[in-house]
């Protein structure tokens, strides 16, 4: 037995990793890997907001029953709950790390309103509030003395064990992406909060760090995965013909920005009472449908009839780019297509984060605590990532005690770490792009049980593609992402399968009744 390295690994250096590292730094050593530099993240590009019962008219129950409501009834009650009324307590501590929300005329906090919410809640700097908090929490981590930071480590296995009580874990295998060596990182407990896996599907609005490496690492080590079918798609990114996705906030059509037709018509009053603003699901199929109903490469917010100033006063960072692509928002419609958003399931974790395997814990995307259900409510999101991380560092307090400092001194499998030459490169480009373009069309927004069981099959020969890939290349980051991403795709699929019914993120076009075949 040996003394680990720290007391906590965290992977992820987003609003989740972050909170979890500063609230558990007080008396532990924590340690934080991110693939990319520090700020880049999911969190980095969140717009919105965050939704939390601030206003006297608004209350808990409302909150927790949109939330359920949005889930399409698959939520976990409880957590939903715990979240929503821990969400105040969350926004103080994050202007206590020097947040600066926006306020309204009379100094109080200003609330948004998103799809899906029955009262304005959503908490928010412009529509830039993701990369506010980041680098709020940078700032603070970046000065703490008992949180070291290593950028530029991409996890490659979990270290696990067992015992009498079952499967434990106690560090993980890292690639330095500088040095291309591989190294362990031993520790008392490590915390997953590697953020989603869009880079899955062809369009995304999801970083390319965004490849499922955390919930793929956790699949592998054999923890409780949950809920994959349901991914959702974000109905209103900004259509470009070169293929760049950018968000264009749900807040906009909170302020009063409306989904048209390609000839200004309204739309959505047809496929629910909430128009614009029903919950992302039903927005996004009906945009797809529409789409495809008048043969149209994309569809339109309109925000002409909104003040003059309001865009570019409350959304500078959609009024600026639309501005680069030659679209003045005040006098044009703004093209957008859907895209795919958020990863609803993940690793099974309870309240404070604890999945299946002991000492590992998931917090944020990469994580299912069941409050997102079938359908995640806009801006519970960042809300979900600092409430259940501060959960998570309380929990992990005794952690260090009860350990007694030890753990396994047995070494993970030494990797080969060969080179990627120019071909091989090329080779897994193409497997990447083949197998989003296969999710996007066959696990998307709409789904077949043809088209799932097509999946099924091609993923399979991915898979034994992307090993043999590694064999001849050894440990590299492309290879590494394009096994995390069938890994992902595979649960997914499976997930898709089983599903008996269509509910939320998951609609299957033609009669359940086949599935019942597979």
């Amino acid at each position: 037995m040996k003394v680990p390295d720290f007391d906590f690994v965290v992977l992820g250096s987003g609003i989740a990793g972050l909170t979890f590292a500063l609230q558990s730094a007080a008396h532990s050593r924590v340690l934080v890997l991110c693939k990319a530099s520090l700020s880049e993240t999911n969190t980095a590009y969140a717009q919105g907001g965050i939704a939390a019962v601030l206003d006297p008219t608004d209350t808990f129950e409302q909150h927790v029953q949109d939330t359920l409501e949005a889930g399409a009834g698959l939520c976990r009650e409880m957590a939903v709950r715990f979240m929503v009324q821990e969400a105040p307590a969350a926004i103080r501590w994050l202007q206590g790390m020097a947040v600066g929300f926006d306020k309204d005329g009379s100094g109080d906090m200003a609330l948004g309103l998103e799809g899906g919410h029955s009262h304005h809640r959503i908490v928010h700097v412009k529509d830039h509030t993701g990369r506010s908090i980041q680098q709020a929490l940078e700032e603070a981590v970046r000065r703490h003395p008992n949180i070291s930071v290593q950028e530029h480590q991409m996890g490659i296995e979990l270290l696990t064990d067992t015992s009498d009580t079952g499967t434990f874990c106690y560090g993980v295998q890292v690639l330095d992406l500088h040095t291309n060596e591989v190294r362990s990182i031993q520790a008392q407990a490590v915390v997953l909060a590697t953020g989603g896996s869009g880079q899955v599907y062809q369009y995304t609005t999801n970083p390319g760090i965004a490849t499922g490496d955390g919930l793929a690492m956790a699949a592998r080590a054999g923890a409780e995965i949950q809920n994959m079918e349901f991914f959702q798609f974000h109905p209103t990114a900004l259509y470009q013909p070169n293929g760049e996705v950018f968000l264009i906030s749900e807040a906009l059509r909170g302020a009063g920005a409306e989904l048209v037709l390609p000839d200004g018509s309204h739309f959505m009053h047809l496929y629910h009472a909430m128009g614009s603003l029903a919950p992302r699901d039903i927005v996004a199929r009906a945009v797809l449908t529409e789409m495809q109903r008048h043969n149209s490469p994309c569809l339109y917010l309109d925000v002409r009839h909104l003040p003059i100033g309001k865009v570019r006063q409350s959304f500078p960072s959609i009024y600026h780019k639309c501005a680069t692509i030659g679209i003045d928002v005040e006098k044009h419609l703004i093209p957008i297509v859907p895209a795919a958003h958020y990863q609803c399931g993940g690793v099974k974790a309870d309240l404070s984060g604890r999945t299946s395997i002991d000492r590992l814990y998931a917090i944020g995307e990469v994580a299912c605590t069941g409050v997102h259900g079938a359908n995640r409510l806009a801006s519970n999101s960042l809300l979900e990532g600092v409430v259940f991380a501060r959960s998570a560092a309380e929990h992990v307090t005794g952690i260090v005690a009860y350990q007694e400092g030890a753990i396994p001194d047995s070494a993970a499998e030494k990797e080969y770490v060969g080179a990627l030459w120019l071909g091989m490169r090329a080779e897994v480009a193409r497997s990447r792009a083949k197998l989003q373009k296969l999710l996007w069309e066959q696990a998307g927004i709409v789904r077949s049980v043809k088209g799932l069981l097509r999946c099924q099959s091609e993923i399979e020969a991915l898979q034994r593609k992307a090993k043999g890939i590694r064999e001849l290349t050894g440990v590299q980051q492309e290879v590494l992402e394009l096994q995390n991403l069938i890994t992902v795709a595979g649960l997914i699929t499976d997930a898709a399968l089983r599903r008996r019914e269509n509910v939320g993120g998951h609609f299957v076009k033609e009669n359940l009744s086949e599935l019942c075949a597979v």
